[in-house]
């Protein structure tokens, strides 16, 4: 009896190592019907041409925003040549728009002469083209004092009987508190918006701000409240569950560094996702004059040495930059937009002294707390990381940052803790990524990725 027990227990054995024993197959990563992120870039094509908005596409540019500003404009010829609700250059764009397969954000142009706050019932552009009107452009970068006479009640309820798109009004930076917006603090200058925009428009929540970090070749002088800006304004936009548009520094010149690279402009990119960035704008697409002395075919006085086209609107390499990295986000943007942004931590190095201390990390006010969280129970480097976090009602996801960059060169290491039965990553997005997630097993519950300076993933536990 005692040896067929022992023959039996042999054989069982055997088969659970061919079966049921053996190591099973990682799980597979999950199927995502998000959508692409939106992505434009401002001073878009002079030319309204089909080769040029052909050219726009082919960058990765998705949406058209109208606000670029003729090279050729006059008192006499505003209705050609500026955007704004009805003019014959709006009229014309959109129908380049449409026979290109591109969307647009429209500007109201309430700045212009002959533009003086004209009701939007008057110019009622959405039903012809309410397929691809995504938005309109009310006003960049106004003072609270101006966002409030933007935002009357009496102009919003008018803009409601025609659009249902949101009401985009690009907000000053953080580095504007005091001067652009007077005696406030941001987080009034944000309560402003709030009360203005976010609370009278519950079901197109939207929020855009401009922060460009990179203002001369000497990357130490970056500017390091850049975080602290995007930290207001994604916990803003957490509360109310708002689409949040990033502006992305792509000028040279000018106030800006003299040179970009592929690097930088990356960089930009993966610290906005953190944010839940989900619409990204790029500054600039031609190259803006600085001044009104117009020639025509060129930039008299031109405000940068070149932004995705140069002078002669011919693609840079900024353009060809952009182009790889739209297409590098885009292959895991319907994962991303599945999930809602809920708050960015940052892990990083706390000492004083240390030579990769990043104080503005270290004043991050979203505490390190992984306690609220379902699958992960903690990440630690040695380096310096944002961690974005996501949710829906399934799971969860995180989109991870090296923001060691530009003043470091290595790449960290991330050591993530799993939790809640999470077994395996799915890991997308990075320089070159193209659309298959690579999927690694934890071991002792410990799964360990390695990030480049200013490159960034999009990670998912999977159980």
């Amino acid at each position: 009896m005692k040896k067929l027990t022992s023959a039996l227990a042999i054989g069982s054995l055997s088969l659970c190592m061919l079966s049921a024993c053996a190591p099973s197959q990682p799980p597979e990563p999950k199927q995502y019907e998000g959508e692409n992120f939106t992505t434009t870039a401002w001073w878009a094509p002079y030319e309204i041409s089909e080769e040029s908005f052909q050219l726009y596409k082919d960058a990765g540019l998705n949406t058209m925003i109208f606000v670029n500003h003729s090279r050729a404009a006059t008192d006499d010829t505003l209705s050609d040549t500026r955007y704004y609700l009805g003019s014959a250059l709006t009229m014309q764009t959109l129908e380049m728009c449409r026979k290109t397969g591109l969307d647009a954000i429209i500007s109201e142009g309430k700045g212009y002469k002959d533009q003086g706050g004209t009701p939007f019932t008057e110019n009622d552009l959405y039903g012809d083209y309410s397929d691809i009107i995504k938005g309109v452009h009310i006003a960049d970068e106004p003072s609270a004092a101006v966002m409030r006479e933007y935002c009357t009640a009496e102009r919003i309820e008018d803009f409601k009987k025609v659009y249902s798109v949101p009401y985009i009004i690009n907000l000053h930076p953080v580095t504007a508190a005091g001067t652009s917006t007077g005696t406030l603090t941001y987080a009034e200058y944000l309560q402003v918006y709030e009360e203005c925009v976010l609370q009278n428009f519950p079901n197109t929540p939207y929020i855009s701000v401009d922060f460009y970090p990179f203002h001369t070749d000497e990357y130490a002088t970056m500017d390091r409240q850049w975080i602290s800006c995007y930290e207001q304004i994604s916990k803003l936009a957490a509360e109310y569950g708002a689409e949040t548009n990033f502006y992305i520094q792509t000028s040279e010149g000018n106030e800006f560094t003299d040179s970009l690279t592929e690097a930088d402009i990356r960089y930009q990119i993966y610290v906005a996702l953190c944010f839940g960035g989900s619409s990204f704008s790029y500054y600039c697409y031609s190259v803006p004059d600085n001044n009104s002395n117009y020639t025509e075919g060129s930039v008299a006085n031109p405000m940068y040495i070149a932004c995705l086209l140069d002078q002669d609107n011919k693609p840079t390499d900024l353009y060809n930059y952009v182009k790889e990295i739209n297409a590098e986000i885009q292959s895991f943007a319907a994962a991303f937009n599945s999930y809602s942004f809920t708050k960015c931590m940052a892990v990083c190095v706390q000492t004083y002294g240390a030579d990769n201390f990043k104080s503005e990390l270290y004043a991050m006010n979203t505490p390190l707390d992984f306690s609220d969280r379902r699958y992960i129970a903690n990440i630690e480097t040695e380096g310096n990381c944002l961690v974005g976090c996501f949710d829906r009602a399934e799971d969860e996801a995180y989109m991870l940052a090296n923001y060691g960059y530009p003043d470091e060169t290595q790449a960290i290491e991330l050591t993530i803790t799993l939790k809640g039965g999470a077994t395996h990553l799915a890991v997308y997005g990075g320089d070159g990524y193209s659309g298959t997630p690579e999927v690694i097993a934890a071991r002792d519950g410990k799964v360990t990725l390695s990030i480049a300076p200013g490159d960034g993933k999009f990670v998912v536990p999977l159980l």
